[in-house]
């Protein structure tokens, strides 16, 4: 007997069309581009024809260069045509998506400065000289959504837009080129540096001075032939002071983790006068900063307003000012080590902070749980979950909600036992898929919330309770739904997604096609 094969491709396409809603977001990072670069890779040519289609309907110069950056994740002999015939016919773009189709050819090896495509991008050739300039006049804004721009780009555009900065002939372009000297990258580095010594600014120089003074080689080689070049332009960096005139931070915030292992870092310093710098961090326990927004310059009153928000939303409380810069070193480790791309903002606002402040450095919390046995009783953990720094330990995984739906239905079908021996069921499943991968994870982020208390002067016996809990949960030997901390966690995860599906929210909808996850 012939069996047929089960048709799938509806919700393949159905799939593909998602992600390719995905790419619209505001927010959207690079990471998650990538992400969904790899996974239009697994569907070919089904997965090509509409990221193309798009392609073509589309004037927003922004959403072209992202569709073109997921062009490189297919065969180039397939699309390279259709992105030639786009540029010669399409005779609706304006300047910003005519300069992202030219950045896209270039970088794809395609040579715009023949005709017929010089004449149909007279004056975007040199986009640079034309477009930065309005972005420096919008001051951080501008520089921050350059910076978005500038990380959504591949290598290739990437030097082609530093090399051509030095022709855009305002004093403020120095400005730019020191954010770009922040990226950890060994392509754009050398030639930030390259194109700060084409620069005839003495902030240039001055740039390269300090930049050269903490230097190794081989970068160090080439920021000094950057300096010797504009020193024989007549451009003297005069004399560098070896002192760091930054001003002390202000006030720093730290929040306890989540059930999802997200926490808060907050930052301020005075800026000078009355006013002060501020630049607010999530972080990620496995992959690190995730998001960064702040401003150069804020007064008093809305310092205030930003720290009372804050501590009412994500419970974040004053530390000092050396742990809150152990908290992000850690994050910038995570980073690094995950190859996670770093928020644009961070880049602008990191300027706030030393060098030796943003050196990578992973953070164990000094408090352990210690050998003394603490018992642990019902009432104990009830005292360490009722914690306002547990207020947000819930997890929001896509399975949650499942188990959640699970329970709702349930309920609308039982009652009584029934309704009790069903939802043990339901916590024995859940407890056995969600808590097996992640019980390590559980295990540190106690130790970071009793690590938390100790440094803000709650109770220490509730921080060594909430340790000796961090080392119990590792230990523990039944099924976890036998656990009364972990099938708390359990159920009053399924609560709060049980809450959102009621609100119309449900992450299961914004599930990645690749299932990739973070800890895999």
């Amino acid at each position: 007997m012939h069996l047929r094969k089960i048709d799938t491709s509806l919700n393949d396409r159905r799939g593909i069309l998602r992600q390719l809603e995905r790419v619209k977001e505001e927010n959207i990072s690079l990471d998650e581009l990538e992400e969904i670069g790899r996974s239009l890779k697994k569907n070919g040519k089904s997965a090509l024809r509409p990221l193309v289609r798009n392609l073509w309907l589309e004037r927003r110069g922004d959403l072209i260069s992202r569709y073109t950056y997921l062009l490189d994740f297919f065969e180039d002999e397939v699309w390279i045509d259709q992105l030639i015939q786009i540029a010669l016919k399409r005779r609706d773009l304006d300047h910003d998506a005519k300069a992202a189709i030219l950045a896209a050819l270039e970088g794809y090896g395609v040579d715009v400065s023949h005709p017929p495509f010089s004449y149909l991008f007279a004056g975007i050739a040199n986009s640079a000289s034309i477009s930065v300039p309005e972005v420096l006049d919008r001051g951080e804004e501008g520089l921050i959504s350059f910076m978005e721009e500038f990380l959504l780009y591949p290598q290739e555009i990437r030097l082609m837009v530093i090399g051509r900065l030095p022709e855009v002939g305002n004093p403020k372009v120095v400005d730019l080129l020191q954010i770009l000297l922040r990226l950890d990258d060994g392509g754009v580095t050398p030639a930030t540096l390259a194109a700060l010594g084409r620069i005839r600014e003495k902030a240039s120089a001055e740039l390269l001075r300090k930049y050269l003074s903490q230097a190794a080689e081989p970068l160090a080689g080439v920021a000094a032939r950057s300096l010797r070049r504009l020193s024989f332009l007549g451009v003297d960096a005069g004399n560098l002071s070896e002192q760091d005139t930054s001003l002390p931070f202000h006030i720093c915030c730290a929040g306890p983790p989540d059930g999802d292992g997200y926490r808060t870092l907050f930052f301020s310093r005075t800026s000078g006068g009355d006013t002060f710098a501020i630049l607010c961090l999530q972080i990620h326990e496995l992959i690190g900063i995730v998001g960064a927004r702040g401003s150069a310059s804020v007064v008093g009153s809305e310092l205030e307003e930003e720290l009372a928000e804050l501590h009412g939303e994500e419970e974040v409380v004053p530390v000092e000012a050396d742990y809150a810069l152990c908290l992000m070193q850690d994050a910038l480790y995570r980073n690094r080590e995950t190859g996670t791309e770093l928020p644009a903002e961070f880049y602008v606002r990191s300027g706030m902070f030393s060098r030796g402040q943003l050196v990578p450095a992973i953070y164990e919390p000094p408090l352990q749980p210690t050998k003394a046995k603490i018992r642990l009783t019902n009432n104990c953990l009830d005292e360490i979950a009722d914690d306002d720094f547990f207020s947000c330990w819930f997890m929001t995984d896509s399975s949650v909600y499942g188990y959640a739906a699970e329970w709702r239905d349930l309920q609308l079908k039982c009652s009584g036992r029934e309704l009790t021996r069903g939802l043990e069921l339901i916590l024995a499943r859940f407890c056995q898929e969600l808590f097996p991968h992640s019980v390590e994870r559980i295990h540190r982020r106690l130790l970071l919330v009793a690590d938390l208390m100790r440094r803000v002067g709650r109770d220490p016996r509730l921080a060594e309770k909430t340790a000796a809990l961090a080392g119990n949960v590792v230990e523990f030997k039944l099924p976890y739904h036998f656990h009364p901390f972990l099938r708390r966690l359990a159920l009053e995860s399924m609560d709060m997604a049980r809450e959102a599906m009621e609100e119309g929210f449900d992450t299961r909808r914004y599930e990645s096609e690749s299932g990739e996850e973070w800890d895999d």
